[in-house]
C-alpha cells in the first residue's frame, strides 16, 4: 500500500503507522485517552505539511471491529481530517479519484 500510494502521488509525502497523538491534540486527559496508543495506517501531505487524507487499510479482522473503525473515523473528522477506509489496495486511479 506505502509503494502504491507513493505511486499516486508522488508529490505528495506518505507518512506510514502515524500516532493519533501526532494529529489530535487535547490537555482534557479523558480525551486524550481516547486516542492514546492507536495509530493510523497511512496519512498523506502536501507538499506543505497539511495533512490531506488519512488511510486506514483494514484486513478481515476488521469485519468484527466495525464499531470501533467507526468511532476512529469520527474523531479523525471531528478533528477535520478526510479518512479512506479500504479492505483491499486500491488502483493508483481509484486512489486519484478518491483523494485528490
Amino acid at each position: 500500500m506505502f509503494r502504491r500510494l507513493k505511486s499516486a502521488f508522488p508529490d505528495h509525502h506518505v507518512l506510514a503507522q502515524v500516532a493519533f497523538s501526532a494529529l489530535i491534540t487535547s490537555d482534557n486527559y479523558k480525551i486524550r485517552r481516547k486516542f492514546n496508543r492507536k495509530v493510523t495506517d497511512f496519512v498523506i501531505l502536501n507538499d506543505a505539511l497539511e495533512v490531506i487524507a488519512i488511510i486506514e487499510l483494514d484486513d478481515s479482522s476488521h469485519l468484527e471491529k466495525f464499531k470501533e473503525d467507526q468511532l476512529r473515523d469520527s474523531m479523525f473528522k471531528e478533528a477535520g481530517y478526510c479518512v479512506f477506509r479500504y479492505s483491499e489496495i486500491p488502483n493508483i486511479r481509484q486512489l486519484q479519484k478518491d483523494i485528490l
